[in-house]
């Protein structure tokens, strides 16, 4: 609804701001940084911890700013903005369930930071694209979610394999850069069981900063073998939103192949793990260009 909305209205306004409740804001901000396809302007989510309704609150704080960097027209993406901070949509979690810095972005500077003056970091913005803007709605729902945890048994997810219709694709939430028990047969026997049935497998890891290097370990070979694709450093929202999108718009094997490559910001290059560098603002993450933009 809300990405139809903006659809409708895209040339009527410069920027458009989305009010919403925030536990389930970085999942929709995400979602919209996929279904706004060649985005021109400036999208900002925000909302409060506080009710405006109350005498003491942030939510005038969060709506002024995010109407003033909506009309600023500073980042054609999706963002969102809170507390003093715009981030990247698809690069926020909600990290805090009280205090009024309740997002951050884990494994990307924010895109500004208001304080007595407004630090923008326009040097790390996607490029304008180059082609009309338009939308695309279609998500896939049959995607689970399921967080590794030692010694716990394999026998529901394989019972949920086996008798799920509708069953796309499973998200594993391992520990580190991808890894698992090297005797875990069980949760192996379940993942040739996804295979074999089609069923698009992602190896995300648990830890908020880093990346995913599925190859890392000897169970992380095996992954691969298996057909595992590593989510890199995408955050959860990130992964499942990506996924749903890319199922529904280009298929399994498409899918495969962009699920590891920029298509909005939401990943980092993997040479930046790889070889333990972690680019300063001298070196410059420079300005992310898509290296695809469905």
């Amino acid at each position: 609804m809300i990405a139809s909305d903006i659809s409708e209205n895209y040339y009527k306004f410069d920027g458009f701001v989305v009010i919403m409740g925030t536990d389930t804001m970085a999942y929709a901000a995400t979602a919209l940084s996929f279904m706004l396809e060649n985005l021109n302007k400036t999208v900002v989510f925000t909302g409060s911890q506080i009710p405006f309704a109350e005498v003491y609150n942030d939510a005038r704080r969060n709506l002024i700013a995010s109407i003033i960097f909506a009309g600023n027209q500073d980042f054609c993406e999706v963002t969102l903005f809170f507390n003093d901070k715009l981030l990247r949509g698809n690069r926020a979690v909600k990290q805090n369930a009280f205090g009024l810095d309740a997002f951050d972005s884990p494994n990307f500077p924010p895109l500004a930071t208001l304080g007595v003056n407004v630090e923008t970091r326009k040097d790390c913005a996607l490029m304008p694209p180059t082609s009309p803007f338009r939308t695309f709605t279609k998500m896939e729902t049959g995607i689970v979610t399921v967080k590794l945890i030692p010694k716990f048994d394999d026998e529901p997810l394989k019972v949920m394999v086996e008798h799920s219709k509708n069953l796309r694709a499973v998200i594993i939430e391992m520990y580190g850069t991808g890894n698992a028990p090297g005797e875990k047969k069980g949760l192996l026997d379940v993942l040739m069981l996804c295979k074999g049935r089609g069923i698009l497998v992602v190896v995300a890891t648990q830890c908020s900063k880093g990346s995913v290097l599925i190859g890392k370990y000897a169970v992380g070979a095996a992954l691969e073998g298996l057909g595992c694709i590593g989510a890199v450093d995408m955050t959860a929202e990130a992964v499942g939103t990506k996924i749903a999108y890319l199922l529904a718009k280009v298929g399994k094997e498409e899918t495969r192949r962009l699920l590891q490559v920029n298509l909005r910001g939401e990943l980092s290059d993997t040479i930046r793990y790889e070889r333990g560098i972690f680019h300063s603002r001298k070196k410059g993450l420079g300005r992310l260009s898509p290296k695809v933009m469905l």
